[in-house]
């Protein structure tokens, strides 16, 4: 097991959040959990990194010694996974994703938190009524929420301002637009292809043709009777739609996960970008990005169904097993509080927080924020629908196994687009059965 040990250090109470009294949370912590250690499973990404340059504030006013065990996203899920069938675990702490929440529930793995969210033990500088409701409902599973967001996403389109303002460009606003537009790069910028997106085989297929799949008409399962329903034409033709445009990404673009899909946006080897919200502020940072400050973000465009893209994002929750919830929970409810957001998305973390996107004076800062705003509408009539891009239900994992490897087939051309939904169909009524 790989640990990242965040060393104990002396540090003044300075922050903010602990201004005006707010110290006074930290003493009774403090008083209860001095010298204690809570182990925190977590996948490598923006957020846990402005995690790490909290921990030591934290450790310093509570006492509490934080061990983080960090890994992939896909080795965390893989992780969890076998936690959930061994149903023992050493961890106090998990950062849980909206796919896996239905299962580690429904399983006892993590604990319900409505009672420590209302707790009168519980600061008011927390306010967990400040995130946004969209986020919030991620984790919640037969009327209890398992975890509390810190890292909210949704999907939209990135775009370079400059190479668009070059060539005297509108930003599409139709798929089909966006096709052209592509293509368009792809033939007159040298060196520049069209578009970045991840489609690597597995989860991350999935997560990317969830977001296509339903402006042209597809779906997962039937809104009304709850049965699966791949086996129709709008699935076919998103997956057609996303092999025409892979024809204007980067060669070996079949083999993108997330880091290369912005590795190869911020290193400005393409135009455009479909991507999580959370890649936003890696792309804004100069030190990472040779495009910072040139990009432009839009929601997604208009297919021949409507314009949609969907709500995902990380949580942390509490496991069960955890012989220092409380200590756990002081952790989950500082770094996700609102207290501390501003030294959070100082240190790169990912907003999920109304105070945060909705503040105007916040959009010239942060651009992508009201582009945040306005793909959650979008995420939001995909809902009124009765569609979601992730099941929330236990067997979801089965399912976005099954479509991210057969989709990513036909995505390679092993299978027709058909074929494939004739295949996803069979296997996925199978997991019902």
């Amino acid at each position: 097991m790989k640990y990242i040990i965040l060393a104990l250090i002396s540090v003044s109470i300075t922050s903010t959040a602990f201004s005006g009294g707010h110290d006074k949370w930290a003493e009774k912590v403090k008083q209860k959990n001095n010298g204690k250690k809570i182990i925190i499973a977590v996948a490598s990404h923006p957020s846990v990194n402005a995690f790490k340059k909290m921990i030591p504030d934290f450790e310093n006013l509570t006492g509490i010694d934080v061990v983080l065990d960090e890994m992939e996203e896909g080795q965390l899920g893989q992780k969890l996974t076998l936690e959930v069938s061994s149903g023992v675990t050493n961890y106090d702490v998990a950062m849980v994703a909206i796919e896996r929440n239905p299962k580690v529930a429904n399983a006892k793995y993590t604990m319900p938190l409505n009672k420590m969210i209302n707790s009168a033990s519980t600061p008011s500088w927390f306010d967990y009524d400040d995130i946004l409701p969209a986020y919030r409902d991620m984790f919640l599973w037969k009327g209890e929420h398992y975890a509390i967001p810190f890292a909210g996403e949704t999907v939209f389109l990135f775009y370079r301002k400059d190479l668009f303002d070059k060539y005297n460009l509108e930003v599409p606003k139709t798929y089909a637009e966006m096709l052209n537009t592509a293509a368009f790069f792809d033939e007159n910028e040298d060196r520049v292809d069209g578009m970045s997106f991840r489609v690597r085989l597995g989860w991350e297929f999935t997560y990317t043709w969830s977001i296509f799949m339903f402006p042209f008409g597809g779906q997962m399962m039937d809104p009304v009777t709850g049965k699966p329903n791949m086996n129709i034409p709008g699935n076919a033709y998103s997956l057609s739609y996303m092999k025409e445009l892979a024809k204007h990404a980067p060669v070996g673009v079949e083999s993108f996960s997330f880091p290369e899909a912005w590795d190869a946006f911020m290193l400005g080897k393409t135009a455009m970008m479909v991507e999580a919200s959370a890649a936003a502020p890696e792309i804004e940072n100069p030190k990472k990005s040779i495009v910072a400050g040139k990009v432009g973000y839009s929601p997604m465009p208009k297919g021949p169904a409507g314009a949609f893209s969907g709500v995902w994002g990380w949580g942390l929750g509490v496991t069960e097993e955890s012989k220092n919830k409380d200590a756990a929970w002081a952790f989950v409810m500082y770094m996700t509080s609102k207290g501390m957001q501003d030294d959070y998305l100082k240190n790169g973390g990912i907003p999920s927080r109304s105070s945060s996107l909705k503040d105007r004076s916040n959009w010239g800062k942060h651009p992508y924020y009201k582009a945040t705003l306005d793909t959650l509408s979008q995420a939001d009539d995909l809902g009124k629908a009765g569609h979601s891009v992730v099941v929330r239900i236990p067997e979801w994992g089965k399912i976005s196994d099954v479509m991210g490897t057969d989709g990513a087939r036909a995505f390679i051309g092993e299978i027709s687009p058909e074929q494939a939904m004739l295949q996803i169909q069979d296997k996925v009524e199978k997991i019902f059965d």
